[in-house]
């Protein structure tokens, strides 16, 4: 057996090689907030903060008219999808920040590092490319005080707000990463092999956030591409409790942007080679002829096709309207993707005038006793909604940038629960000298279990605490 001393002499050194590591861990952009120089070089000197960074100095308001001027400007290299580019924004910055994970706080857009192997070659994030070529000249017009992933924030947020959407404010103070290897880990890369290796795509566990590594949360087909809706309602819950989100944060984020856009699955051939395939001309498209060939009609993204409602540019609740008041048959789409048609009831409510669709992971949230009853709060209040899904997206958004105090922009909202805030200081303090007294005798007294030495000796458990 081991004397008192041995235990006491074992404990703290475990403690000290423990703390060594997590440092090393830390230092090594384990931590989420660990990744900017600032931040690594205030762990080596003794945790302390990092320094102060000044208020930006970019005019976000004038940032954010600029991109809605741009909403409606149609291009002919990337026709915008019924005349307006927000759902488009909207994607854009879903997928930025969704890659977030709680695991071990890495992913977001924090770094923009969608512009990067190997997030930007991810199947998610077909064509996103356009999307980001569409903002160049915004970004070039602030230049460097303009960070991208600011940029592409707030531009889902601004095309939320254009659409009549409601959202909760705009934290700035994201910087850019200089290339993709803080991504590294999430795949499909060697390294994330090694470190969290999934051996079945699409049955990945954590610390990888998504159930398949290259997509955002879970296959939009269903399960391994099958259209099993309650197995997507488990695959669902699952990967949106990887990045922090509960039930009615996950139905408000589904069903919200889902009230804008459509999905792309024209094109029987799909998008054609990748960036990582072919960097200098990615996924070009394989469907149509001249000017037309890999867009407007023949745009290939996910395979499916179609707009979830008959407003793709308005917001409101009838994505859950329609999950309720219609039954859903299982289709095809042209490029031979599994997907979801609206059938009405006997009675009830008629078919849009406009041809809609839903996605497994859509119909999946009638098949989970409690997302169908969040599903049915959202289709017949769209007060509750919208205070919801304002909430939700800030946090998709914003929690991968730690504390409220890295935000920049004087106008940011304040601090919310997923930000940790710390509770305010108490206006009364405790006289620190006589706690300081009463620590040090219970550490003198022996009969205190603190106090791990043997009869005579003069060691105490100071050391350790």
């Amino acid at each position: 057996f081991f004397s008192h001393q041995s235990m006491a002499a074992a404990t703290t050194h475990a403690l000290r090689a423990a703390t060594v590591l997590l440092l090393m861990l830390l230092s090594r952009a384990g931590c989420p907030y660990a990744r900017h120089s600032d931040t690594r070089a205030s762990l080596r000197s003794g945790l302390a903060p990092p320094p102060y960074r000044p208020p930006s100095t970019v005019d976000f308001a004038a940032v954010s008219a600029d991109i809605k001027a741009l909403l409606t400007q149609s291009k002919e290299a990337w026709p915008a999808d019924f005349g307006n580019y927000g759902p488009f924004f909207v994607r854009l910055a879903w997928h930025c920040t969704g890659s977030y994970r709680r695991s071990d706080g890495r992913g977001g857009c924090d770094g923009a590092r969608q512009r990067f192997e190997p997030e930007r070659s991810w199947p998610d994030n077909t064509n996103l490319d356009k999307a980001r070529g569409l903002l160049e000249p915004i970004k070039a017009k602030y230049g460097p005080a303009l960070s991208w992933g600011d940029l592409i924030v707030l531009a889902g947020t601004t095309a939320i707000e254009a659409m009549g959407g409601p959202t909760f404010g705009f934290c700035a103070g994201r910087t850019d990463d200089a290339d993709g290897t803080a991504s590294l880990p999430l795949g499909p890369t060697a390294l994330q092999e090694s470190l969290a290796p999934c051996p079945v795509n699409g049955r990945c566990k954590p610390p990888l956030g998504s159930t398949t590594v290259g997509l955002i949360y879970v296959n939009p087909a269903g399960p391994m591409g099958v259209p099993h809706p309650e197995g997507s309602a488990r695959d669902i819950r699952d990967s949106f409790g990887r990045m922090s989100m509960n039930d009615t944060e996950t139905v408000a984020l589904i069903g919200g942007g889902h009230a804008f856009g459509k999905a792309h699955g024209a094109c029987p051939s799909g998008a054609g080679p990748s960036p990582a395939e072919d960097p200098t001309n990615p996924w070009p498209g394989t469907c149509g002829t001249g000017a037309g060939r890999g867009k407007g009609n023949n745009t290939f993204t996910a395979g499916f096709e179609g707009p979830w409602t008959e407003t793709p540019l308005q917001w409101d609740n009838l994505y859950f309207q329609y999950l309720v008041e219609y039954d859903w048959a299982l289709s095809e789409s042209p490029a031979g993707h599994p997907q979801w048609v609206p059938v009405a009831r006997p009675g009830g409510r008629k078919l849009p005038p406009r041809k809609t669709m839903m996605l497994t992971t859509d119909v999946a949230l009638t098949r989970d006793p409690a997302y169908l009853e969040i599903v049915k709060e959202f289709a017949a209040d769209i007060t509750k909604l919208n205070t919801a899904f304002a909430h939700a997206w800030y946090k998709l958004v914003t929690r991968d940038m730690g504390p409220r105090s890295r935000c920049t922009n004087a106008d940011a909202p304040p601090a919310q629960p997923f930000q940790n805030p710390l509770p305010p200081a108490p206006t009364a303090l405790a006289d620190f000298s006589k706690v300081r007294q009463a620590i040090v005798k219970l550490l003198r007294d022996r009969s205190s279990p603190l106090a791990l030495s043997e009869a005579g000796a003069q060691e105490h458990f100071g050391a350790l605490l």
